[in-house]
């Protein structure tokens, strides 16, 4: 069943770049016979199939988007997935950071929790020991992009996607001692149907998530935990990002985070990973 809807994605996402490259000629062809509403419609479209689920980080029509930790362990695991469990994956984008990922990492320990680092190839590239301690701690690497072009990645063509999506994999697994990501997120989960298809191809799969504090846009604490944990519950995806101080001379993340376990240690939660 898993083969028949990624093969059902994979042909509905063909159609659709298939479709951007065709509506422009049927439009014009449409308003050339002054018929130029329907041309607007065909244009409309074709642009609604692309940006729909591009611009919609957890749309699922063009290609997997993994919300939940039941969808990441699906056909992974022999025995099935307790929904009930009060288990969250506890994913970290943007770093390495050399002042954030090791107090992160320090918590971590602290409160027995594990975590996915998605890490720009790049910082990487800056901070190799910084990826090989996360390793040692018992954590893992997810890819999010070479460069992270957060405003214009969703609306990059075919080989800046894949060297973005390569050189990152290729950064990481080297660093990892040849243990390449199997994970990808997308910079602020704008994923359009090319990223799909580089994302298939390298062999991994894109994760979502299903709580998020906003914390790469907001700076109140209060605001974020809050807001990640409205959406705790069993087999929750949560994001933060790292690399960012709080304006007062303190660092956003590790704030936030001691706050977030501590939180999750009284209401019985672990963070796994998938």
């Amino acid at each position: 069943m898993v083969e028949v809807v990624k093969n059902l994605r994979r042909q509905f996402r063909r159609g659709v770049i298939l479709w951007n490259a065709v509506a422009p000629v049927v439009a014009l062809v449409l308003l050339l016979r002054g018929q130029g509403w329907l041309a607007l419609a065909i244009l409309m479209s074709a642009h609604a199939l692309w940006l729909v689920p591009t611009l919609w980080p957890a749309c699922d029509w063009l290609g997997e988007v993994v919300c939940t930790l039941k969808e990441a362990r699906d056909g992974q695991h022999e025995r099935p997935y307790d929904e009930e469990a009060k288990e969250v994956w506890l994913t970290i984008d943007d770093g390495p950071d050399p002042v954030d990922t090791p107090l992160l990492l320090d918590l971590l320990d602290q409160f027995g929790a594990r975590a996915t680092f998605f890490f720009i190839g790049a910082r990487a590239r800056q901070h190799p020991e910084l990826v090989g301690e996360v390793l040692r701690r018992g954590h893992t690497v997810g890819n999010h992009t070479l460069n992270h072009v957060q405003f214009w990645f969703w609306a990059f063509g075919p080989s800046s996607v894949s060297r973005e999506v390569g050189a990152c994999q290729d950064v990481l697994g080297e660093l990892s001692g040849g243990e390449a990501p199997r994970w990808f997120r997308a910079p602020a989960g704008f994923k359009n149907p090319l990223v799909q298809a580089e994302v298939e191809r390298q062999g991994l799969r894109l994760a979502g998530w299903s709580s998020r504090g906003r914390d790469g846009v907001i700076k109140d604490q209060e605001a974020i935990l809050s807001r990640l944990i409205a959406g705790v519950k069993p087999g929750a995806i949560l994001l933060m990002h790292e690399g960012r101080d709080d304006g007062q001379g303190g660092r956003l993340a590790p704030q936030v985070l001691e706050k977030l376990l501590t939180w999750l240690r009284q209401h019985g939660y672990r963070c796994v990973l998938p």
